[in-house]
This record gives structure tokens, sequence and C-alpha cells, in this order.
């Protein structure tokens, strides 16, 4: 008996084995069609998996966030200090306040200019009232004096008129009844001489024509003297004297033009300066009413409020109290109605990549010419089993490090280092605000186009041996290793274009759990990550 106790526990634990054994090896051998015996020596959860030929999609897949299209940028016209905000993130309807600066300050300038504005109307006014008045005054003042002017040259003309032909003509009469004066008195006296010498006459008689001679004798002279005075014209005295009163009189109206020309732009002057001071305070009081009406910032659209992190305050939102100044952006209101992702594609894959609105045969883009983007498909991580039809709408024109803010060491450990790649936006088909938040991460699968019959193989399946890819093909159930020839790639899969057939069967070794490290990226550019061959 206790010869026999040890024996048994010995014989059961040994059973008990070989049936782990056999049922843990069956699944893979049964999932190839072949005798246990051939796949004994695969790794657990290895499979064999039957090629057979098919389209193959060359597929770029990138990871990018997801961001509004349109966006609008809420700020102040005008530096100040914020007297509300509406707390982050809060959903706000077209017209509704979203923050506020103080006014108490600006509504006392208001009425300030208000108060200053009444008074320069009044200024203006009486500014322009008194021109008015003065230039009436002046007028009137310069249509006497040139009557006056036109007196004094008519006075000279008249002066150097002289002797007109109706003085001469009475001087001349003058002269000649003076002479029949004489003659006549002579006459008479002649005759009166021979009565008074025959006793006819007295002496006083006779000395009284002898006076009426001399008389007309004198008269005679004066007249004569006439004549030459009405033949000689305006005396040289007459004549520099009204040329003076007409160039004096001349010479006072052009002063009193230049003087009425002078005060009536001196008023006009001040009526202009006046005018002046009241537009700029009209001006000013716009400006600042204006201020006042944009201290307070309604929303222009619906959408949900989102602070801006400053970095002048040290990568902080601003809070109610703190100044601010003119034209920086406070508050980001996105419209979730068109979103787009923005990430970023590989220099070998940017040439199968078309923006919306270039020309496909290297025209300038006009409306004639415009052509849709390329397609792609968007797949958010937050919402699971929903695929979003995109569109490129553009596609920056310089290439950079795929992680330029990495350091050399780190993008080198991380293989990062010397991969170009070009900043890419498209933009989603659908609205779906419901489900899509800026920030949220996506990931966007571009196509590179579609290859007819062709046979893929998993990169797992692909080992390096002496130098060339190889894979494991199950032949009359055995293994053995095959050389093959890789063509394109895509994702985890890659084309062989020579050294395999349909219905040829390869091991796919099982996908070994790494450390965990930072994800690598897919490189287009590459050579293909191939197993080494361990024997």
């Amino acid at each position: 008996m206790r010869f026999w106790r040890p024996t048994g526990l010995a014989l059961v634990l040994v059973a008990t084995g070989l049936v782990y054994y056999l049922f843990s090896n069956r699944p893979a051998a049964a999932t190839a069609g072949v005798p246990p015996d051939s796949v004994a020596s695969s790794a657990e959860a290895d499979e064999w998996v039957q090629l057979k030929r098919g389209d193959f999609e060359i597929i770029c897949r990138e990871q990018g966030e997801i961001k509004p299209v349109n966006v609008t940028t809420m700020m102040f016209v005008r530096p100040g200090k914020l007297s509300f905000l509406i707390p982050d993130g809060t959903a706000v309807k077209k017209g509704d306040k979203v923050m506020g600066l103080e006014t108490k300050d600006l509504e006392d300038e208001v009425k300030q200019i208000q108060d200053d504005l009444a008074a320069a109307e009044r200024t203006l006014t009486q500014a322009e009232q008194n021109r008015d008045l003065e230039i009436d005054r002046m007028a009137n003042d310069l249509l006497a004096q040139k009557d006056a002017a036109e007196l004094a040259v008519f006075t000279e003309k008249d002066t150097l008129s002289h002797p007109i032909p109706t003085e001469k003509e009475d001087a001349e009469n003058g002269l000649a009844g003076a002479q029949a004066q004489l003659e006549a008195s002579k006459a008479d006296l002649d005759g009166y001489k021979i009565l008074a010498d025959n006793g006819f006459g007295t002496q006083s008689d006779l000395d009284s024509k002898t006076v009426a001679v001399a008389k007309a004798e004198v008269e005679l002279k004066r007249s004569e003297m006439k004549l030459r005075i009405a033949l000689a014209g305006a005396l040289p005295y007459d004549r520099e004297k009204s040329a003076l009163g007409s160039q004096n009189a001349q010479l006072d109206l052009k002063i009193k033009e230049l003087d009425t020309t002078s005060q009536t732009d001196t008023l006009t002057a001040k009526v202009d300066l006046a005018r002046h001071a009241h537009a700029q305070l009209q001006h000013k009081l716009a400006r600042r009413k204006s201020d006042l009406e944009h201290s307070t910032l309604l929303a222009p659209h619906d959408g949900i409020a989102v602070y801006r992190q400053l970095e002048w305050l040290g990568n902080r939102k601003l809070q109610v109290g703190e100044r601010i100044w003119a034209a920086i952006g406070i508050v980001d209101l996105p419209i979730y109605d068109k979103m787009k992702v923005k990430t970023q594609v590989p220099e070998s894959f940017i040439v199968n990549l078309k923006a919306r609105g270039e020309s496909g045969n290297g025209l300038a883009a006009g409306a004639a010419a415009r052509t849709h983007g390329s397609p792609a498909r968007v797949t958010i991580n937050t919402v699971a089993g929903r695929v979003y039809c995109a569109e490129v709408t553009r596609i920056d024109s310089w290439g950079r490090d795929r992680n330029e803010k990495l350091l050399e060491a780190d993008a080198k450990a991380q293989g990062l280092s010397g991969v170009r790649v070009f900043a890419v936006e498209v933009e989603l088909d659908e609205s779906d605000p419901q489900h899509l938040r800026e920030g949220f991460q996506a990931t966007v699968e571009f196509s590179g186009g579609m290859l007819k019959d062709m046979i893929a193989v998993p990169l797992r399946a692909i080992t390096n041996r002496n130098g060339a890819p190889s894979v494991q093909v199950l032949s009359e159930g055995k293994r053995e290793w095959r050389k093959i020839e890789l063509g394109a790639r895509s994702l985890d899969r890659v084309v062989a274009i020579a050294g395999l057939n349909d219905g040829d069967t390869i091991l796919v070794p099982h996908e070994r759990k790494q450390p965990a490290a930072a994800p690598k990226p897919e490189r287009h550019d590459e050579p293909l990550p191939v197993q080494k061959d361990k024997a």
C-alpha cells in the first residue's frame, strides 16, 4: 500500500499534464487544418492564414485634434477694467451679454464732453452772427468808398474837360458884348460932345458919359481876360488837385477792399476755428459713446464661451477687476455646426492629397477650375462606431519636423527625428454639434489609391532572413521559409508582389506585448519593420 500510493499520484499528475498539453495545442492545428505534430512548435495564439487576392487600399492614418471651422474671437476696442464675465464654458445665445468693462469714468467723460459741446455750439453761433453783421457793415462802407472814388474820378475828368464849348461861346459873346458896349458908349460920348460944344448939354452928363466909356473899356478888358481864361482851361493847380483827389480816392478804395478782405478772412477763420472745435467735440463724443456701447460685448451668434489663457498673464485666464488692453482676444466663441480636424501627413504621402479649391491641372485656382479636396475618413475617440466623411481643405506649403518641439534626444528615441510632415486640415461633411466638441482627439484616414488583384501580407508575418524578407508557408503539411518581394505598404499590411500565390497559407505570429513606451507614429518613407530570424 505504501508503494502504490506515490506511484498512483505520479501517474495522475502525468495524465493531467498530457491532457492539458493536447487540448492547449489543438485549436492552432485545427484552425489551419494541419496535423498537430506539424505545428507543435508554434507559439501560443499564433495562427495560420490563407492568402486571397483582392483590392488593397493604400491608407495613411494620422492622429489629430478636432476644432470648429468658424471661431469668433471677442475683444474690446478700448482698454479698461473688467466689470463682469460669464462663467467659462457657458452656452450663450445671440445677443447675450458675455463680458463688460467698468464705465463710470467713461460716463462722466461723456457728460463733460456734452457740456463742452453745448458751449462750443453757442460760441459757433455767436461767431457766425458777428461775422455776418461785420461783413454787412464792411460791405456798406466799401460801397460808400466806391461812390467817393467814382466822384473823384468824375471831378478830375470834369476839371480836365475845360473849356467846354459853352464856356468858350459865353466868353466870346461876353467879349463881343463888351466891345459893342464900348463902341456904343464912345459913340454916345462923341455925339454928346458935339451937343455940349454947341451949348446943348451939361458938364455932368458929359462926365457921366465919359465914365460910361471908361467902364465899357474896363468891361472889355475883363471879357478879354475871361476869354483867355476860358480858352486856357483849368489851372495847373486845379488840375493837380483833382488828379490827387482821384488818386487818393482810388487808394482809399483799395485799402478799404484789402481791409474788408482781411477782416472777412479773420472773421471766417474765427468761425472755422469754432466750427472745428465743435466738430472735434462731436467726433470725441461719438467715439466715447461708441466706447460706451462697446464696453459690453454681446454674443454675435449662438455658441459656447471659451476663455483664452493669456501668455502675458502667466497662461491663465482673466478675472473680474483686472485691466485689459484693447484688441486682445479674450473669449473664443466657436460655432460647432462645422468642424475640422488639424493633423499632419508625411511628405511621402502628401503628393496623394489635394486641398479644396486647388486646380488639378496646375492652372490658377478660379471659379471654373475650383475642385473638391481629397476625401478622408474621421473617427472620434469619444464617439465609438461613428465614421465621419471629410474633405481636405488646407495643406501647408512647407514641411517641418514631425515634432519640432521635442528635444533632439527625445525625437531620436521616439523615431521622430528627420520625419518631415505637412500640416493638413480636413472639414467634416456633416454637422454633429451634440457629440463633437473642440479638443476631441480624432483619427484621420487618407486614401492613397486602390490596387486591384493584390496579395496582402500582415507585417507581423514577415521576417528578415539572410537580408531578404521571408514568410513561413505551409506546403504539403510542412513549414518552409519563402523569400518574397514587397510592394506598397498600408497600415499593418504590405503587398507581396512576388513569392506568394493566391491560396497560400502563411504563419502570422501573435503580436507580442512590448514594455510601455511612447507610441511610434507610422512612417511611409522608412524601411519595413520586418522581424529578424532568431534562428
